[in-house]
């Protein structure tokens, strides 16, 4: 028989169940506390505005959308509804900072032909989903031939101020297709390429007719909206500056000069209809027209740094227009014209213009990947991701990070290596 037990002191222990559970609140306190960045709630339900696919094509597709105030926001997308496992940013953003916009536009590039997209916003750190709860779908086109005949719609937009007006979205439409998209520029110029118009329905290449009515819409970082209604013939370049806020209507043009000719058929009235007194022309080329007396000659000069001298005739209904066949340079101009009246006399006609940095600057600058392009990157469980493009990555379904930034994160290793410790102590408590 033992006596060592009348005469030693009883040690105390810990009971098993009681150390696990004290070890289990110590890591979650850890995890909470040792946290760098909380991941995107979906308790509340977030509303966004006007969430519209554009620039759609066989390999890539755009993704605009409004917010009704400043916020961040990207977009998580994936072949599968429960593997989202590629992110995006705006546009305008850079890889460390996330910018605040009311308009945002991203684009997803690098994608397959003939597939289904699965997306979903994150804004302002919460992600949102469709009105049903479930991720946005699109799906890209099929291998299309790309077609060059048309020449690219672009022009520029200033402000109420005159100054230029830099990330307002412009987008052309064309009925039953996809909208085309791009931002302006620091100095408001704005170009899109009209060489992947897609149907909607069809989603194959939709031809544009000259007699089509275009409708292009420009939204501000201001929230001010214009909206242009136009024509092929009056697209590459707007036949002016546009300011924001006010809507344009270039549709009537022709109805405006047969009215004008129809007068002058009667008054034997002369006029520049093209260039406006003070107008600025996005364009190196820019529209000259105007009236004269039916099959009279008319002298015209273009005078600036260098000068320009052309010749021309009205035809019989009295209208005469002017192909400038080199692009005239930057900088205020000054139209001359020369022409003989009804009584037989010489009439001379005076009109000033500016030519915006545009023209052949604006094509060769503003060509469809001239903004910043945000990398593809695959979002994973634990790790930060890398600057690189990994395609499909596998990810938790339900896990939506926030901005993702380079480097390994270090903070999950010390929260385990602390949890390490911490449960082999409470095993030697308990034993």
């Amino acid at each position: 028989m033992t006596y060592s037990k009348y005469f030693l002191p009883n040690e105390t222990k810990i009971p098993v169940p009681l150390t696990i559970a004290v070890v289990i609140l110590l890591i979650f306190f850890l995890a909470r506390l040792f946290a760098v960045k909380p991941l995107p709630s979906r308790a509340n339900k977030k509303n966004i505005k006007d969430v519209s696919i554009v620039n759609l094509s066989h390999n890539q597709a755009g993704i605009f959308w409004k917010t009704d105030e400043r916020e961040t926001g990207w977009v998580v997308y994936g072949l599968n509804e429960k593997n989202l496992n590629y992110t995006v940013s705006d546009e305008r953003d850079v890889q460390d900072k996330k910018n605040l916009f009311y308009n945002h536009y991203v684009i997803l590039k690098n994608l397959q032909p003939d597939t289904i997209y699965f997306y979903k916003v994150v804004s302002n750190k919460q992600l949102v989903e469709s009105k049903e709860g479930m991720a946005f779908t699109f799906r890209t086109a099929a291998n299309l031939p790309v077609s060059t005949n048309l020449n690219p719609a672009y022009g520029k937009i200033i402000g109420e101020n005159g100054q230029a007006l830099d990330n307002a979205i412009v987008m052309v439409l064309f009925d039953k297709t996809y909208p085309l998209a791009t931002l302006t520029k620091t100095t408001g110029e704005w170009l899109i390429p009209l060489n992947s118009v897609l149907n909607k329905d069809t989603l194959k290449s939709q031809a544009i007719q000259p007699k089509d009515i275009i409708s292009i819409e420009i939204v501000s970082e201001e929230t001010k909206i214009t909206k242009i209604k136009t024509n092929l013939a009056n697209l590459s370049p707007l036949p002016q500056t546009i300011i924001i806020g006010k809507n344009y209507d270039f549709l009537n043009t022709n109805d405006i000069l047969a009215a004008n000719v129809n007068k002058i058929s009667r008054t034997g009235k002369i006029d520049i209809l093209f260039p406006k007194e003070a107008a600025v022309i996005p364009g190196g080329r820019p529209l000259i027209k105007g009236t004269a007396i039916p099959g009279s000659e008319i002298e015209l000069n273009i005078e600036a740094a260098k000068k320009y001298t052309f010749k021309t005739k009205a035809d019989k209904d009295g209208l005469w227009t002017l192909v400038v066949s080199e692009a005239l340079s930057p900088g205020s101009h000054t139209l001359r014209i020369r022409t003989k009246g009804t009584n037989g006399k010489d009439i001379q006609l005076l009109r000033k213009f500016s030519i915006a940095k545009s023209g052949e600057q604006v094509l060769a600058a503003a060509t469809p990947d001239a903004t910043l392009t945000p990398t593809d990157i695959p979002v994973t469980e634990i790790l930060s991701p890398t600057i690189f493009y990994t395609p499909y990555a596998s990810q938790s379904p339900t896990l939506v990070l926030s901005p993702p930034t380079s480097g390994t994160n270090i903070v999950p290793f010390g929260i385990a290596s602390a949890s390490l410790i911490i449960l082999g102590l409470g095993v030697l408590l308990a034993f």
